[in-house]
């Protein structure tokens, strides 16, 4: 099975993972991509987003426990 998403290498489901990758896109270019698919009217969807994400990579450090970290850019 594929797990996919922001905080599926969470330290709850490491025991269950076999393989995990990081994709590590610089935040400017996340937002340009968010913006442009969902529109600009979510730029501060776009900002609480970061701020959980900020909360999630902080708690959890999930790129030092990952098999492989790869670039999104």
């Amino acid at each position: 099975m594929i797990l996919e998403g922001v905080s599926s290498a969470r330290k709850e489901f490491r025991p269950y993972l076999t393989y995990s990758i990081w994709v590590d896109t610089p935040r400017d270019i996340c937002l340009q991509r968010g913006l442009e698919r969902d529109g600009k009217d979510m730029q501060d969807d776009w900002k609480n987003w970061f701020a959980d994400e900020d909360a999630y990579i902080a708690r959890d450090n999930p790129q030092a426990f990952v098999d492989r970290v790869v670039p999104g850019s």
